[in-house]
């Protein structure tokens, strides 16, 4: 019986600190964490009303991926993402999209030609737009893109995605990789959306969406470097 107890109660304490990992990570996105601060375990712990316990799972989670660095017992601080991690990072999310991309596009060609899991992460970017909202935004984006993930009916693919997801989040909130104008970022997804969905009615599966999925995450980069 006392096995038992200890299975069905790990589930909750691993959710408990992945939900605080997330929490930290969104703080990072929106620079209420900087890279280099030191994480004080004990204040985030009273700020998110639990006990340290999870917090440090969280932690330990989040050394584990990369995102702080430091050493249990000796203190976290956020990690500096430089240009080599953020290369590589780009580089794995663009793959593994472009293979979830691919099974989804599939998939909604069999079930949904208009791809309808795409329309609520577009309704809340655009809400998160008139509200000048703009970690709500990067939310939806997110959310736009586990749409996909999800639809993708491929579990190992969504999974090694999830895994780089928090890294995502940090990513993208920077300047270069995002646009200022919350409206203009509406406007990409809507046009990414509808070039899915253009591969969707297309003749057959065999289209390969790797470019279209490139050009949607670079757009902002390119633009930038080509008037700098």
């Amino acid at each position: 019986m006392e096995l038992a107890t200890d299975i069905f109660r790990l589930p909750k304490r691993i959710a408990l600190a992945e939900a605080i990992a997330d929490s930290i990570a969104q703080a990072i996105s929106a620079r209420h964490f900087v890279p280099g601060e030191r994480i004080a375990e004990a204040a985030l712990a009273e700020r998110l009303g639990v006990s340290r316990v999870p917090v440090r799972e969280a932690l330990k989670i989040l050394l584990a991926q990369g995102i702080v660095v430091g050493r249990p017992n000796k203190g976290y601080r956020v990690a500096e993402f430089n240009e080599e991690t953020v290369a590589q990072v780009l580089e794995v999310r663009l793959n593994l999209e472009t293979i979830l991309l691919r099974d989804a596009i599939r998939r909604w060609r069999a079930i949904d030609p208009t791809a309808r899991e795409l329309e609520e992460p577009l309704k809340a970017m655009h809400a998160a737009a008139e509200a000048e909202d703009r970690p709500a935004s990067l939310m939806a984006d997110l959310d736009f893109h586990r749409a996909i993930a999800s639809a993708a009916d491929n579990e190992i693919a969504r999974i090694l995605w999830e895994a780089i997801a928090r890294h995502v989040l940090i990513i993208f909130n920077r300047r270069e990789y995002r646009d200022d104008d919350l409206y203009t970022v509406v406007r990409q997804h809507e046009a990414f959306a509808a070039e899915i969905r253009a591969l969707i009615k297309g003749p057959d599966d065999t289209a390969d969406p790797k470019t279209a999925l490139e050009d949607h995450l670079l757009q902002v980069a390119r633009v930038r470097r080509a008037t700098n």
